[in-house]
């Protein structure tokens, strides 16, 4: 998963710098490529990304409670 993430990010960048110094002969059309690539990048790899890297975690780590505030001001004090 990592790698196809990395690979993923490669091509869309290596698209939007190639579709925004290149002269197509279609007007307007480098700003449909890099709009097609924002998009890719918002509907495709960011879900990726954030499935891979919370896939392992628990979900109450994340979450904000009395126990959890007691502890961070705990550790404040502390130093």
């Amino acid at each position: 998963m990592k790698y196809i993430l990395i690979i993923l990010i490669i091509i869309l960048s290596g698209t939007v710098i190639f579709a925004y110094n290149y002269e197509f002969s279609e007007e307007n059309f480098e700003q449909k490529v890099i709009g097609i690539c924002i998009l890719v990048f918002s509907f495709i790899w960011m879900p990726l990304f954030i499935y891979y890297r919370y896939k392992d975690k628990k979900r109450e780590d994340f979450i904000l409670t009395n126990e959890n505030l007691k502890e961070m001001n705990d550790f404040a004090r502390k130093e």
